[in-house]
């Protein structure tokens, strides 16, 4: 599919005034716009972590905004967000009688940690109580409240800010209601968020600050906040981006934002694996074959373990080379799983940062399967890996992930030095969110911008209680399931990790892609990276006259990348939907119904896609593999839809093929082989069937 890329700088300032995209600066203001109220040199922050986490809401939720520092400016749009603190001194007088007198002509005001009295009435408040004891908000999700329409999980309806374990975290501000309404309330049962309909405005008070639910917890520095580490769905960071797009959807007739998955699917798979032991080495092509028969490109992460050590063997060698080329002959895409695979990569007194300049030949890092690592540093791991698979394979590395998903703090550093794009280390439960975002220096929320970004890994093969095996696995799958369709519901993507060591691995996975929902789209992560990237390039505006939406889009980002879209709230009861550049040159658009009443709107025709219904391709229909659990025979019943070559094969539990049944051309019609098992010792096998070379694996069991 077309990738188009480009790189715009846009410098300059009137009235302080910039876009958070490339959009062209008007004098009277968007009412369908956001304007972003910058305070961070107001309020005199350190750092711009309360601005950046503002921003990211916008951004990942796909509202159009503008950045402002001047009051004046952003009352010329439809809705005010502040990205930090209203305190004494935050603005003067005439500041404070505009952003009242905007309200009350009929704008929208959402703010963080309301301090100034002089906005009591103006929020319907009384006084505010400042704590550092809550570890939890509460939606009154049965007042119905229009911004809750995202809200619709249990788990996003209470969300977590700290364990109770902690005595004191960081601190939230409740609030004394005189005329507001508590949409929220924290675990104290005082009230969180509040909402104020003033004069023909509402506003919006929130207790807490953007900063500690969105940039501290993509850093993984919260108080242990998540309920789940991995296959769970933990929407903490999300609820807050979706409750600011429910208030925006709630004043915004026909709402218009940018798609957050790509095409008009409703969610993303990314499929990845790591290759971290022999057995995976010597697995992984039954996966990849597999993929390949379902259109599907998978991601396959490497550990280049060439130092045979207590922990490993060195099986990143002369006879590994020929298997990772096999996977990529087949279109699945390389990124490096590490060199070492050290438990303790996360441990910086073991791993220093180091220098440039490493080789397999002098960078000789050692365990001895107990006690710490030697010679070990980070820059060791993520560069000789990645020169390895680029040397070998003529390649340009782009993915890392540290093995045992270890999180060490200059990991990003090294890998922004060394040339990697996208990072898949940290796990979404446990960080909060389900949403990529660009990483930062030093694991610090007020670190330097990288060229990395994070795609959390959501669910995967390690369960740390109850570990999958070949009895449970349709366990697992449920509740994988069960993740993938809690996050389509926020068009929020998913990351699969499963290590390619055991065939019931592989049948988990099968079934899995057979029970998705309608509209996953099944993509590599390295796909997904560029489609949300191109995505994160992107500024429109839109307007509404009568029955006709416009959106505009600057010329100088045309055209938009094939996998970009637009969703517009209830859009199918319009006339007439448009597009055009901001000189008024008319846009080629295609419309499709999306949802129960909107619109997703695109600007190519999409390509053949990797969406959930490719996995429902006709595959032979198996009525009987009798008996099974079998003793000395059984039979394979199968009905072909029409000529094809049938190879069927009885694997054991590595995937190696201990007999093949038959390898040629049946008719259509119904078929029977009769397999003798009366020579395979008792235990649990698999049967792969090939139909035109498309596998497909069940499990066999022997019996006696």
């Amino acid at each position: 599919m077309k990738k188009i890329f480009r790189l715009v700088l846009v410098t300059g300032f009137i009235a302080l005034l910039h876009y958070a995209g490339n959009s062209q600066i008007t004098a009277t203001g968007n009412k369908r716009t956001v304007a972003l109220l910058d305070l961070t040199l107001k309020n005199a922050e350190t750092s711009d972590a309360e601005f950046y986490s503002a921003k990211y809401i916008l951004k990942t939720a796909g509202i159009p905004f503008i950045v402002t520092t001047d009051v004046n400016m952003a009352k010329n749009y439809g809705t005010i967000l502040g990205s930090s603190r209203f305190d004494l001194s935050t603005f003067n007088t005439g500041e404070k009688d505009t952003l009242i007198s905007y309200v009350n002509k009929g704008g929208v005001l959402i703010a963080a940690s309301v301090r100034d009295p002089y906005f009591n009435s103006l929020f319907g408040i009384s006084a505010n109580v400042n704590s550092n004891t809550r570890y939890t908000v509460k939606f009154n999700y049965f007042l119905n409240d229009p911004s809750f329409k995202w809200l619709n999980d249990t788990m996003e309806q209470t969300i977590s800010l700290a364990k109770t374990t902690y005595t004191a975290v960081f601190f939230t501000r409740s609030y004394d209601l005189s005329g507001a309404l508590a949409l929220a309330v924290y675990d104290d049962n005082t009230t969180a968020i509040t909402k104020r309909n003033y004069g023909a405005g509402t506003t919006y008070a929130l207790g807490f600050s953007f900063r500690n639910l969105v940039a501290v917890n993509q850093q993984n520095l919260d108080y242990s906040a998540n309920r789940f580490y991995s296959n769970g769905f933990e929407p903490t960071s999300d609820a807050v981006m979706l409750f600011i797009k429910g208030i925006y959807q709630a004043h915004h007739q026909k709402a218009t934002w940018l798609h957050t998955s790509p095409y008009n699917s409703k969610t993303a798979l990314m499929i990845t694996h790591d290759v971290d032991a022999t057995s995976a080495y010597d697995t992984m092509h039954l996966y990849a074959d597999y993929e390949t028969s379902k259109g599907i490109k998978a991601s396959y992460l490497f550990t280049t373990h060439y130092i045979n050590d207590g922990l490993l063997s060195d099986f990143f060698n002369l006879n590994s080379i020929p298997k990772i080329q096999y996977v990529l002959n087949k279109g699945h895409v390389a990124g490096s799983h590490s060199v070492g695979h050290f438990p303790d990569f996360d441990d910086e007194t073991v791993f220093p940062l180091g220098v440039l300049g490493n080789t397999s030949s002098n960078y000789l890092p050692y365990n001895f399967g107990t006690g710490s690592t030697t010679a070990g540093s980070v820059l060791g791991e993520v560069e000789v890996s990645k020169n390895l698979l680029d040397n070998n394979f003529g390649l340009n590395i782009k993915t890392f992930r540290a093995g045992y998903l270890c999180f060490h703090d200059k990991i990003i550093n090294a890998l922004d030095t060394v040339g990697y794009t996208n990072s898949t280390t940290l796990s979404a439960a446990d960080i909060l969110t389900n949403f990529p975002f660009q990483q930062r220096k030093n694991r610090s929320v007020s670190g330097a911008y990288t060229n990395v970004w994070e795609f959390p890994m959501t669910i995967s093969d390690v369960f740390t209680s109850n570990p999958i095996t070949i009895t449970n696995y349709p366990q697992k799958v449920a509740t994988w399931l069960d993740v993938i369709n809690r996050n389509m519901a926020n068009n929020a993507p998913n990351v699969l990790l499963i290590h390619p060591t055991r065939v019931y691995k592989l049948t988990a996975m099968q079934d899995l892609l057979n029970a998705l929902p309608t509209g996953v789209c099944l993509m590599s992560l390295e796909e997904f990276a560029d489609y949300w990237k191109a995505r994160d390039a992107v500024s429109f505006t839109s307007k509404i006259s009568n029955d006709t939406l416009t959106i505009t889009v600057p010329a100088v980002q045309l055209p938009l990348d094939a996998s970009i879209s637009f969703v517009i709230d209830q859009g199918q009861q319009l006339t007439h939907i448009k597009a055009e550049d901001e000189f008024g040159n008319a846009i080629t658009v295609i419309k499709s119904n999306f949802n129960t009443n909107d619109i997703i709107l695109h600007f190519e025709n999409y390509p053949a896609l990797g969406i959930s219904e490719v996995n429902k391709n006709a595959e032979p229909v198996f009525i009987t593999v009798a008996p099974n659990p079998a003793s000395t025979n059984c039979v394979f019943d199968f009905r072909l839809e029409k000529t094809a070559h049938i190879k069927l094969e009885i694997l054991d539990m590595l995937g190696y093929t201990l007999a093949t049944l038959t390898d040629k051309k049946f008719n259509e019609g119904w078929q029977q082989i009769t397999f003798n098992s009366s020579e395979l010792k008792t235990g649990i096998y698999f049967y792969r069937i090939s139909v035109d070379y498309k596998p497909h694996t069940k499990k066999l069991i022997i019996s006696r």
